[in-house]
């Protein structure tokens, strides 16, 4: 597993190159996000998505957030999003809003299943902290990503315990330290009618509600 040291908050070009051509050729990557470390897989490839879940040994609760580049591809991941999902992605992305989507039927099918298996849904976010912007404009095409913890095990804010879970199936890890001042996202499920806060995080519930009032 190579380490890439990172300075200040910005990945180097000839880093993005690697991370980008690794995630291209199937590999798995660990980068550093405000929420702990995460293991990133290519969406476009349902080999690596499953190397993910085997990873994390989850075969029954498969890893279910898409980082995407722009509000677009949405559109192509997610089943007929509302008005109030438009709406909040206007308002909120980029940034730590993850809207929980019902997945398209269009989506490969090993790949539907492997993304939905545990709740029937997927979440979809459109990043904004420096290192997963970066990744996912220089793919131009989403990434999986989950949590650098086993399952029902805790971890991920620690680089020396992701790397001692997940040094072996790892390509190549970002290197930050231990992420603290851990900033998680608002889940917001947006697969039915009735729009829900399912937990409150970086974006507040309040701020949430007044966008969705703006559209009731």
């Amino acid at each position: 597993m190579k380490a890439i040291s990172l300075q200040g908050d910005a990945l180097s070009p000839d880093a993005v190159d690697e991370i980008v051509q690794a995630l291209r050729d199937g590999a798995l990557v660990g980068l550093p996000t405000p929420s702990g470390y995460k293991i990133a897989a290519d969406f476009a490839d349902p080999k690596a998505v499953l190397s993910l879940i085997q990873a994390k040994r989850r075969v029954q609760n498969a890893p279910a957030l898409v980082l995407v580049p722009d509000k677009s591809w949405a559109e192509n991941i997610a089943d007929e999003l509302s008005p109030a999902a438009h709406a909040l992605m206007s308002q909120f992305w980029p940034g730590p809003l993850t809207l929980l989507c019902a997945p398209s039927p269009n989506l490969d099918a090993a790949l539907r299943k492997s993304l939905t298996r545990a709740k029937g849904w997927l979440g979809l976010r459109m990043p904004s902290d420096a290192v997963s912007k970066a990744i996912v404009t220089a793919m131009k095409g989403p990434i999986v990503v989950s949590s650098a913890n086993l399952s029902r095990k805790v971890g991920d804010i620690s680089l020396a315990q992701v790397k001692k879970n997940f040094g072996r199936h790892l390509h190549l890890i970002v290197e930050r330290g231990d992420i603290v001042d851990v900033q998680s996202s608002t889940l917001v499920d947006v697969s039915a009618k009735d729009v829900r806060i399912v937990r409150e995080g970086a974006v507040p519930a309040d701020h949430i509600a007044g966008v969705l009032a703006q559209q009731a």
